[in-house]
């Protein structure tokens, strides 16, 4: 048998397989091991528990959708397309919703993701804090449709709207609705 190199992100996909399949209650080290054909104490050096599998998990999935933003020259553009990205990862990501509301980032991480979002609306024009406001906002907005449209309602309001539709509306009024002053 070949040695898998373990990295962060093999380890973050093959989590995201099993958490796809599996749900978030059965995602496990030893589920997520056993997909990469190794030991789950091989893992503990890059996660130590669970709850650091989950931050992996969330801060890999968030970071691949800043690489879906195509190039924009207005933050407007920008922040639509970080709210679309977003949205079709956190569908596309099965209990999504609680993953993000469940995984505790590390200071260092959130500093991190904070600047890999803010830095672009800052390049387009926004002031430091405002960026951080306005993808904030966004990012509210996506967890919040996500939750509606994978909680145990769903069902009941896709059947009352078109949720894709509402969201992007959503989205849209958000991001023409904000005002760049403060």
């Amino acid at each position: 048998m070949t040695e898998r190199k373990l990295t962060r992100a093999t380890i973050a996909a093959a989590a995201l397989d099993v958490l796809n399949e599996q749900g978030l209650d059965q995602l496990s080290l030893r589920k997520v091991a056993a997909r990469l054909d190794v030991k789950a104490p091989s893992l503990y050096w890059h996660v130590a528990d669970k709850n650091m599998l989950l931050a992996l998990l969330a801060e890999s999935i968030f970071t691949d959708c800043l690489t879906k933003i195509p190039a924009c020259t207005d933050w407007r553009d920008w922040l639509r397309g970080f709210g679309m990205a977003l949205w079709q990862a956190q569908n596309a990501t099965r209990d999504a919703g609680r993953l993000i509301l469940g995984a505790g980032q590390p200071i260092d991480v959130l500093e991190a993701m904070q600047e890999a979002t803010a830095a672009p609306l800052v390049a387009l024009g926004l002031a430091p804090e405002r960026a951080i406001m306005m993808q904030a906002s966004v990012q509210a907005l996506v967890t919040g449709w996500t939750t509606f449209a994978q909680g145990p309602n769903a069902a009941y309001l896709q059947s009352r709207l078109p949720i894709d539709t509402a969201f992007a509306e959503g989205l849209d009024a958000l991001i023409h609705g904000l005002d760049p002053a403060p």
